[in-house]
């Protein structure tokens, strides 16, 4: 009798474990088993978006639309969490990523006025999947620190971040740099690859240069530096294939790439025909 019944009990979790009855094993299905993996991570908004409230459904899709950020703006700490009976609540901060004097530092963006700051809040609402694991939706919202992002990244940034964020990453894909357009392209032939100024080949002359901007996040913590870009200038006076050797971080990167795009130049010339030329500019941030 006992053999039978703990026969038809083996048969009957069985049955539980293959429809998805009971939580899988190791499931993120508990508050415990959450606060270990979010808590105290270097959390990055995979989708880099700009909302600080932001609703996911239960495969981490997210509910509505919220116009993007840099990454460099998308970082996220936790500070409570709060599973429900329908969805998983996630209350912190929006953090930003410092790179000047190449440190790479998580710092807590700023709301309100410069002389009285207050933490940028976030909120972030998951719904409850059927099985109860918040695993896979977290997988697609958060990256757990940069070295997630390396491919995800524009290619203006991607030969700064292979060699900083992950140094060790074989690289063995040809390199892609970004045109003035947003497009990616290949290294060219030898017949377009660009020289550099010096020797018989005479330098462009800058006839105007656009003022960067500043965002609000580096404002208000009263953050600058310089970055260094990396760009050809075309025989039209045209600059294209921007890539970026020193970055600063905290959004302002894409600011300085934004100005360096509307530069106006007289072109590089040799034997007094305008060539195709390599050029590295640095663009300047600083707060009187």
């Amino acid at each position: 009798m006992l053999a039978a019944l703990s026969s038809c009990l083996r048969c009957f979790l069985a049955l539980f474990f293959a429809f998805g009855l009971f939580p899988a094993l190791h499931a993120q299905s508990t508050e415990a088993d959450l606060k270990t993996r979010l808590m105290n991570r270097p959390l990055y908004l995979r989708g880099c978006w700009r909302d600080d409230t932001l609703h996911f459904d239960s495969t981490g899709q997210l509910k509505g639309n919220s116009d993007p950020v840099t990454f460099t703006l998308s970082g996220f700490e936790l500070k409570t969490l709060h599973l429900k009976r329908d969805k998983l609540v996630l209350e912190g901060r929006r953090v930003g990523f410092e790179l000047r004097d190449n440190k790479q530092q998580r710092v807590p963006l700023n709301v309100g006025k410069v002389n009285d700051p207050e933490d940028e809040a976030m909120r972030i609402d998951i719904a409850a999947s059927p099985s109860g694991d918040y695993g896979p939706a977290l997988d697609t919202v958060f990256a757990n620190g940069v070295a997630e992002f390396v491919p995800l990244l524009p290619s203006y940034w991607r030969d700064y971040a292979v060699k900083n964020f992950i140094p060790a990453a074989p690289s063995t894909a040809p390199a892609t740099v970004a045109t003035s357009g947003g497009v990616q392209s290949t290294a060219g032939s030898p017949d377009t690859k660009p020289r550099r100024v010096g020797g018989g080949i005479k330098p462009p002359k800058l006839l105007h240069a656009k003022e960067p901007e500043f965002n609000d996040a580096a404002r208000r913590l009263r953050y600058s530096g310089t970055v260094l870009i990396h760009f050809w200038l075309h025989p039209d006076g045209t600059v294209s294939h921007l890539s970026l050797i020193r970055p600063i971080g905290l959004g302002l990167d894409e600011r300085a790439l934004a100005a360096v795009q509307k530069y106006v130049f007289s072109p590089a010339t040799r034997n007094d025909k305008p060539v195709l030329v390599e050029l590295d500019v640095e663009v300047n941030f600083q707060i009187f």
